[in-house]
């Protein structure tokens, strides 16, 4: 128990270092970029370059990472974050005031991320699969997911700060500070070889990806809880739009724009840790549906306030809601899925979640390059609303199903 109580503490360390850091590089990012171009689809641009790899190599990374000792794979990619990090610092002081090329340098770093970070989720998922017994999934899932929650409270008001006091360029230097500490937390985890020991072929390698995408689409409850927070986060989303609501809506600077960056995962972290004590066991499923509907309602709420501390109290309400959807579609994929399909069903689902905030924040700034801000926010959580009905009338799986 000690022996996982001490691997689990480098895991959380890995965890909310890697998250610190690369929340502060979207912060950083998202307001440099709309100080130096003024428009929302700058804002989905960056989203966008670093969602497609991700989408696009999802499924051939999570083959990969099953192929692979974890931790081996977890240090290639922070290792890559860590010099990635380091490139856009300095693209961002070398050619300072040269916007076009700065822009051009942030989208490739963001882009080579993605690329990178397309193994990241499965390898992250499998070894902490590996650290915890099977029947605390739930707990420490909850545990995992705080972790992460609280290093995205901590990266924005930061950011924030930082923004203001010293620069965004110095600011980023601090990014690639966290990024090595998360690396050397990485290197004090165990090795957890991989399960698949036979030579590497194409021919495998398609079948085992169409096994991983298979079986998620047969497993009616995992597949309706991605679907779920598919969409709210795709349409509910309005977090790549801060920088204009903190800007030109609520009128406060890069410290009030941290705050508002940092509200929703305040939110998430402490109803995480409820959850982490408190797991929702009974009626799982009909939660899972009632809080991502309150997420929308929010959302609505958020868009159209202009003041300042409603707007804070509304994005920490998003958190709360949506973290009892992270949590209980974390446990799901854990507890459903197949210790030898781990990574595969883990790659497949951020297919559709976690490419699913950038590709967000796309939509988010190409509707309101359209639409305008304002509306194209209100858009968004109607969406949600609309999807969150289908899914209580047609979702029966998922209605029906409780934690064992």
């Amino acid at each position: 128990m000690q022996v996982m109580n001490t691997q689990m503490n480098w895991f959380l360390s890995f965890r909310f270092f890697t998250t610190v850091a690369m929340q502060m590089k979207m912060t950083i990012l998202g307001y440099f970029l709309y100080k130096i171009s003024g428009t929302a689809l700058a804002l989905g641009m960056l989203g966008l370059y670093e969602a497609l790899p991700r989408i696009l190599l999802a499924l051939p990374a999570g083959y990969q990472v099953e192929r692979m000792e974890k931790r081996k794979a977890l240090i290639i990619v922070v290792g890559s974050y860590f010099i990635l990090a380091l490139f856009m610092y300095f693209a961002m002081t070398y050619f300072h005031n040269q916007n076009s090329i700065i822009k051009n340098c942030i989208f490739l770093g963001v882009f080579l991320m993605g690329v990178i970070g397309s193994m990241g989720m499965g390898a992250s998922v499998a070894l902490l699969s590996s650290i915890i017994p099977r029947d605390q999934m739930a707990q420490y899932s909850a545990m995992s997911s705080n972790a992460w929650q609280i290093g995205a409270v901590v990266g924005p008001i930061l950011g924030g700060y930082l923004i203001k006091y010293t620069g965004s360029e110095n600011a980023f230097l601090v990014v690639v500070f966290f990024l090595f500490i998360s690396l050397f937390s990485i290197l004090k985890l165990p090795k957890y070889e991989s399960q698949l020991t036979n030579d590497f072929s194409f021919h495998d390698s398609y079948l085992k990806m169409k096994e991983g995408l298979v079986y998620v689409f047969e497993n009616k409850v995992m597949l309706w809880a991605i679907s779920l927070d598919l969409f709210a986060v795709l349409f509910g989303g309005c977090v790549a739009l801060l920088p204009i609501f903190a800007t030109d809506i609520l009128k406060v600077d890069s410290d009030g724009f941290g705050h508002l960056r940092a509200a929703m995962p305040l939110g998430a972290a402490i109803t995480m840790l409820f959850l982490a004590r408190n797991p929702i066991r009974q009626n799982t499923g009909k939660w899972l549906i009632i809080f991502v509907g309150l997420f929308g309602l929010a959302t609505l709420g958020f868009a159209l306030s202009t003041s300042f501390f409603v707007s804070l109290a509304l994005l920490f309400l998003m958190g709360a809601f949506d973290a009892v959807s992270v949590v209980i579609r974390g446990a799901i994929l854990m507890l459903e899925t197949p210790d030898h399909m781990r990574a595969r069903v883990t790659s497949v689902n951020s297919m559709f979640i976690s490419s699913s905030n950038e590709i967000g924040a796309f939509e988010s700034g190409f509707a309101a390059q359209i639409l305008g801000t304002v509306r194209s926010v209100v858009f968004g959580g109607s969406m949600t609303l609309l999807f969150v009905t289908i899914a209580w009338n047609k979702a029966k799986a998922l209605k029906n199903y409780s934690m064992k």
